[in-house]
């Protein structure tokens, strides 16, 4: 029988972001097979990692997992250094740190020009180095760690969860609420969702946290980057059809592919 449900969509999506990754599918779609990670900067970039929603710190808006295991990994030496200087107080003072200048900053920001913590400078990720002829430069490049969450529950105050919300090194950059026409929901649903329970005062929707907040069904997807309550304002992202709105059909897949 054919599954129609959002959560085959929702499966759907995840499966096909951790395509390329240690935990894609071998099995149903959207059942990703438990992996041995492997050492940082060899797997196929944009191959995603997966993750639970327990696996998030509501109250610093990260994957502290993520963003520390990045740090051993890229700067090594930098890490050593302030260790020595903060001792076992290394991982939370980083940690808040990270929290602060993201919340005084933004992601954006911080992903651009990283942190500064008392005499030691991180970077929180790699750009795509202009040429691959610098061996090291690509391996920092390749060991950016992006992540997926289903269901996760983002608040201190409830139990409410998002469909999706991306990761990238331990920072969450985008969100999404998916829906299914074929369920009675569409993309206009995902839309008011936003705006109406949605709180614009939880830390994670504070302006310049995520980059971008998607609603998504099948057929259309909108964003928006401010979320501002009802005056919420949703922009299309679609590639249009014959001219016209909307997205050219797919015979494989969502037309949203």
């Amino acid at each position: 029988m054919l599954d129609i449900s959002e959560k085959n969509f929702e499966q759907t999506i995840e499966a096909t972001l951790l395509v390329g990754g240690p935990d894609a599918s071998t099995g149903s779609a959207g059942v990703a097979a438990e992996a041995t990670p492997g050492p940082f900067g060899k797997f196929a970039p944009g191959g995603y990692r997966q993750r639970k929603p327990e696996d998030y710190d509501r109250a610093l808006c990260l994957m502290p997992n993520d963003v520390l295991n990045f740090v051993y990994a890229t700067q090594p030496k930098e890490w050593e250094k302030f260790k020595q200087q903060m001792g076992t107080d290394a991982k939370d003072r980083l940690l808040k740190r990270l929290a602060s200048e993201i919340q005084n900053r933004g992601t954006l920001d911080v992903l651009r020009k990283g942190i500064k913590s008392d005499g030691c400078t991180f970077r929180l990720c790699y750009f795509r180095p202009s040429s691959g002829m610098n061996e090291a430069l690509q391996k920092l490049y390749e060991a950016n760690l992006f992540a997926v969450v289903r269901q996760l529950k983002y608040s201190e105050k409830n139990e409410k969860s998002l469909d999706l919300v991306l990761f990238l090194n331990g920072l969450p950059i985008f969100t999404a609420e998916l829906k299914n026409p074929l369920t009675g929901q569409t993309v206009r649903d995902a839309t008011r969702q936003y705006c109406f329970d949605r709180d614009p005062k939880e830390p994670l929707f504070a302006f310049g946290r995520c980059l971008t907040h998607f609603a998504v069904d099948p057929d259309l997807v909108y964003q928006t980057t401010h979320l501002q309550g009802p005056q919420t304002r949703f922009l299309p992202l679609n590639q249009g059809r014959n001219g016209g709105a909307g997205n050219p059909p797919s015979r494989q897949g969502f037309a949203t592919s």
